[in-house]
């Protein structure tokens, strides 16, 4: 009896050291799985982190490149960027530094992870704190930008207004002008025989003794052809015995006659001599 107790004894004993060695190996193998998930959890975050910060660099260098776009005022051809353009840009610093925003946000909830996990980096924080800053800084540039550009735009409609009115007048002045211009070579020509001219009361015979005509000053204007001094050239006449009752330069004019000694026209060789005596013409002829 004696001998199996110390048979099944010995039997236990030899079996005990063999399931304390695989309980030992199991909690060994559980804490390496542990082990393996915290460290793949904080790659993980740590990856992130690193992916937000290049990410929030390029939108930054993004910023600057539109920034020195709109610190240029002037086009490669010389000319100046249009308004809308250069609110373009404005708008699309606005949608990066959003972006951004949400960068550093997610940075934030990272490190605050990282901080659960017994990982605390503080250089990490410094960097969240100066992307802070610099996101901080750009937002007031842009806001800055926005309200030069509204003050560039209320200038440039004031200018746009001026060039408006001052368009209108130099119109204005040019019309005045060109209407003086007109006024001043309207000229007025008529070509009749003396009776009819003195029927109409055109023209008068004055004297005794060879009587000359003048002209009536009292008399119809609007039985005269009305010329542009700078466009009449030549006047036909067709008779005999022409007589000019105005007074105009000899020098200024000449008298064409045919073979049949007929005044065929009247060419002005200097309108400005010309018409300089008279602004009115009368040519007689019997």
């Amino acid at each position: 009896m004696k001998q199996l107790f110390y048979t099944l004894l010995f039997a236990a004993t030899a079996l005990l050291p063999s399931c304390v060695s695989k309980q030992v190996a199991r909690q060994a193998e559980n804490q390496r799985d542990s082990l393996e998930v915290v460290v793949s959890e904080k790659d993980s975050l740590i990856n992130a982190v690193f992916s937000d910060i290049n990410a929030i660099s390029e939108n930054l260098a993004l910023i600057k490149s539109r920034e020195n776009l709109i610190a240029v005022s002037e086009t490669p051809e010389g000319g100046r960027r249009p308004m809308e353009e250069i609110r373009n840009d404005i708008a699309a610093i606005d949608r990066l530094l959003q972006e951004n925003r949400a960068k550093i946000a997610s940075l934030q909830y990272t490190a605050a992870q990282l901080r659960k996990a017994n990982l605390h980096i503080e250089a990490l924080e410094k960097t969240i704190a100066q992307l802070n800053m610099q996101l901080n800084e750009k937002t007031t540039e842009v806001e800055q930008m926005r309200l030069e550009l509204e003050k560039k735009g209320i200038e440039v409609a004031e200018l746009t207004e001026q060039v408006q009115v001052g368009q209108a007048q130099v119109a204005l002045l040019s019309d005045e002008k060109t209407d003086l211009e007109n006024r001043l070579n309207t000229v007025y020509y008529i070509v009749g025989s003396e009776k009819e001219l003195r029927d109409a009361q055109i023209v008068n015979k004055q004297g005794f003794i060879g009587r000359t005509l003048t002209v009536n000053k009292s008399g119809n204007i609007e039985s005269f052809t009305r010329a542009d001094s700078r466009l009449l050239n030549e006047i036909p006449v067709g008779h005999k015995r022409v007589t000019l009752v105005t007074t105009h330069p000899d020098d200024s004019y000449q008298l064409i006659v045919d073979a049949d000694k007929t005044v065929t026209k009247l060419v002005i060789d200097d309108p400005v001599q010309f018409w300089e005596s008279s602004k009115i013409l009368v040519i007689s002829y019997k």
